[in-house]
């Protein structure tokens, strides 16, 4: 387990750009095959989050026991700063699972597209919340990506209300907990971040789920797990990004997701974006940069 990062460092910057990047392309194939949990294995998406939860929990359980192990169980049952902690997983639970559902409703671009106004939120409350300085650079960036995102959305017109409000709370709930996190880069490690979801998921899911438990074959609970592997990927991605970069900074970065949605897409359900859509993803792609290259340093 590394030691909690304590501030901003900017030879760490690239590494956070690049972390970013991942964690929305681990992200978008995580809540695809979640997809399929859903709609093809008749799991809900409560139970799909739980079982995520609960395989996590499981195996860092099984790590504090093995001799000369890092995961402390007090640090799991007493982390510092307790309850933002665990608020902030309480953030990320809800937003796995609406996030599931919005996928369960939409295509893979839609369902990323709208779930992606995540990091306009990111900037505003990283600025209000954080006192991270929202320059005109960083603003125009983070304006020009969602300018983008509505550009990708449109070709489709499939959406509906009830998977546009799942996609908008699950972006709205994963802004809130990047800025929880952020603010707790000084006590908590990526180990920490994701063992604290696993927790707080396993224990408040639990007795919805058991109550409308549905069976799960072989094959799904083969997916379940290969799921977990790759969102808890992207969940440490995120957060050790987070610990080496601003949020708001990072924020227009994060709609680098929406082209590995497209190209999901275009592989797996052989559906070639249009115009506007390949429009939409150079903008995603500018506005990251504007953000970037025209940035400003954080308030003392």
């Amino acid at each position: 387990m590394s030691a909690p990062d304590t501030g901003e460092h900017p030879s760490n910057a690239t590494a956070a750009i690049g972390l970013t990047v991942l964690a929305g392309l681990l992200y978008v194939l995580g809540y695809a095959m979640s997809r399929d949990l859903v709609t093809r294995h008749g799991l809900s998406p409560l139970q799909v989050t739980f079982l995520r939860c609960a395989i996590i929990l499981a195996a860092g359980i099984a790590l504090a026991a093995w001799p000369g192990s890092r995961v402390s169980p007090s640090r799991l049952l007493h982390p510092a700063r307790a309850w933002e902690q665990r608020a902030a997983a309480a953030a990320l639970v809800i937003s796995n699972a609406l996030a599931v559902l919005a996928y369960s409703l939409l295509s893979v671009t839609a369902a990323s597209a709208l779930g992606f106004t995540a990091p306009l939120l990111l900037a505003v409350l990283g600025g209000l919340l954080l006192r991270e300085r929202l320059s005109a650079g960083r603003v125009l960036g983070t304006l020009v990506g969602f300018a983008g995102m509505l550009l990708i959305v449109r070709p489709g017109g499939e959406a509906g209300l009830a998977g546009i409000a799942a996609a908008f709370a699950a972006a709205l709930t994963y802004a809130t907990y990047q800025i929880l996190v952020r603010r707790l880069r000084a006590v908590a490690t990526t180990t920490d971040t994701v063992l604290q979801v696993a927790l707080v998921g396993s224990v408040a899911l639990a007795v919805p789920v058991v109550a409308g438990w549905q069976p799960v074959s072989p094959p799904a609970a083969a997916l379940a797990l290969l799921v977990t592997a790759v969102q808890t990927a992207a969940l440490a991605c995120i957060a050790a990004a987070l610990r080496r970069g601003e949020a708001s900074r990072l924020a227009p970065w994060q709609f680098t997701g929406l082209l590995w949605a497209m190209l999901l897409d275009a592989v797996v359900g052989h559906a070639a974006p249009a115009p506007l859509a390949l429009l939409g993803a150079a903008l995603v792609i500018l506005g990251g940069i504007l953000a970037q290259r025209f940035g400003a340093r954080p308030r003392p």
